[in-house]
């Protein structure tokens, strides 16, 4: 009883806190509850994703946490498209999404966080056809989302080249993986092309290069970093696939054993 008790009560404090974070939302956005409800279901139906199936790929999961931040500065450069609450709007539903699909609401397990062991092989990486579809729809997300920005703010041929080769250039970092060290000199420039970017469109009026530019190479990540067919479906490409090796802790010699040696 007191374990069914406490899951209860776990979950009980969970629901509460989701209705607090509607109950807000509402509160805030009751002058324009419609389209900001769209901001707020397209949150919390990304935070839910996130929390229950990408978690399974780490590397799916750390560009769809960075998206997060990414997406928020997204809807605040196109606030005058689709109002000034959306970005407020997606980050409650960030909230309430990441509560609700963080955590498991039924079973042995009510009101505890949602895990489960990642499968391994012998050569030490996950694969198969899940963690390949679930990278496959983070990229359709992300590529859905560059390609909207796209089209809501300054659409141009150049900002349309942008998008096209900055999902060219992370697919062909990835599909094509140089020295891990290489790589990570080269992960440095995508941030760094981010801020040049933001300077060349506000001085030429293409306001969405810096937003497409990032949302086609994290997609072009996720798509060059997977084999996606073969008997190593799903799993990573090289040089991310290797298993950290873990050191054996040695095993301490009990006091009765070191004087026994010692007499000996």
């Amino acid at each position: 009883m007191p374990k069914k008790s406490t899951a209860a009560n776990v979950r009980l404090v969970y629901a509460v806190m989701i209705a607090a974070i509607v109950a807000l939302f509402v509160w805030v956005a009751h002058d324009d509850l419609v389209p900001a409800s769209v901001a707020f279901a397209l949150g919390t139906a990304y935070a839910a994703f996130l929390f229950r199936a990408v978690w399974r790929s780490s590397r799916a999961s750390t560009v769809m946490h960075f998206a997060i931040g990414l997406i928020s500065f997204s809807l605040i450069s196109v606030k005058d498209d689709l109002g000034a609450l959306a970005a407020g709007s997606w980050f409650l539903g960030i909230l309430a999404g990441g509560i609700a699909g963080g955590h498991t609401w039924s079973g042995k397990r009510a009101g505890s966080e949602v895990t489960q062991k990642r499968e391994r092989n012998g050569e030490g990486f996950t694969g198969g056809r899940r963690l390949a579809l679930i990278n496959a729809a983070c990229a359709v997300v992300l590529l859905a989302i560059g390609v909207a920005h796209f089209g809501l703010q300054s659409p141009t041929p150049a900002v349309g080249a942008v998008l096209i080769g900055s999902l060219i250039a992370g697919w062909a970092l990835f599909r094509f993986p140089p020295s891990l060290q290489t790589r990570n000199v080269l992960l440095l420039v995508i941030p760094v092309e981010f801020f040049l970017l933001v300077f060349v469109g506000g001085n030429t009026g293409q306001l969405a290069l810096p937003f497409v530019w990032a949302y086609g190479i994290l997609a072009g990540i996720l798509l060059g970093g997977r084999y996606w067919r073969g008997p190593r479906l799903g799993e990573p490409r090289p040089p991310f696939n290797i298993q950290a090796k873990r050191r054996r802790k040695r095993k301490r010699k009990s006091p009765a054993k070191a004087k026994q040696k010692q007499v000996a």
